[in-house]
């Protein structure tokens, strides 16, 4: 599948069975794709969600929902194996696209939860995130909302928890300009102030050869405090998702009976 022109300028604001509201960054103006991406409606974005309902009428929570983020520069293509994994697997996936390079990381946060707030709550809701995509389900977690007792398990690759050392080498005005707010914001060390999430956390690092880290974050960097987990594998920064660990990982994690106190 191909990417709708100009993903990084648009952000899915409402999902339903994997057809998506989007919303320009920039301008008044969205549209409905189906779950294939093709573009059915553009206008409003009181008109999509009515098209919306025509071709998708609401129906009831599923059973397990994996919202899936990528990371900071990359699309929702990005991650579509894992995807496919967990939907093999008999988990539903909203696989979202989020102008990364455009806003805040707590604009992101903003706009996943208000997606959140209009699809029917699943009994079991659970996170797969890439890089940005984990900061960004951090500071989402620290509000309340109807959906946050439905938390189940959070699967992040590769994030930047505890900020990116080569992020804040290679900091410049060329740098902050092309990666935008959120790059900005991890150079700066907002990692280290936003919530830990209470739900059980398996995190996946990278390596390349016998180096520290993936080639943008350090091993260290991706450890959270009380994780319930932590794993590396040997893979660059862009392609940590794709490993077949990783993958195995995530539907058998996901797919486990949650923790009990």
């Amino acid at each position: 599948m191909i990417p709708p022109a100009g993903t990084q300028l648009w952000a899915d604001v409402r999902w339903r069975d994997g057809w998506r509201v989007q919303s320009h960054s920039r301008l008044p103006v969205s549209r409905l794709l189906d779950p294939s991406g093709q573009v059915k409606r553009r206008g409003s974005l009181i008109a999509c969600e009515r098209a919306l309902d025509r071709f998708r009428p609401v129906g009831k929570g599923s059973e397990h929902l994996a919202v899936i983020l990528h990371g900071l520069g990359r699309t929702r293509y990005s991650m579509r194996r894992i995807d496919r994994a967990l939907a093999d697997a008999g988990v539903a996936t909203a696989r979202l696209d989020y102008p990364s390079t455009r806003r805040t990381i707590q604009a992101h946060a903003r706009t996943v939860a208000t997606l959140l707030d209009h699809i029917s709550t699943p009994t079991k809701l659970s996170f797969v995130t890439h890089s940005l995509g984990g900061l960004i389900v951090r500071e989402l977690l620290g509000n309340d909302a109807a959906w946050r007792p439905s938390l189940h398990r959070i699967l992040m690759l590769a994030p930047p928890n505890q900020g990116a050392a080569l992020a804040t080498s290679l900091d410049s005005v060329v740098m902050r300009t092309v990666l935008g707010p959120s790059f900005t914001q991890i150079v700066e060390g907002v990692a280290t102030t936003l919530p830990v999430p209470d739900a059980p956390i398996s995190i996946f690092a990278g390596r390349v050869g016998n180096s520290d880290g993936d080639g943008i974050i350090e091993i260290e960097e991706t450890k959270l405090e009380g994780m319930a987990e932590h794993h590396v594998v040997p893979s660059i920064h862009t392609f940590v998702m794709n490993h077949p660990a990783v993958i195995e990982r995530a539907v058998s994690f996901l797919g486990a009976a949650p923790d009990r106190g």
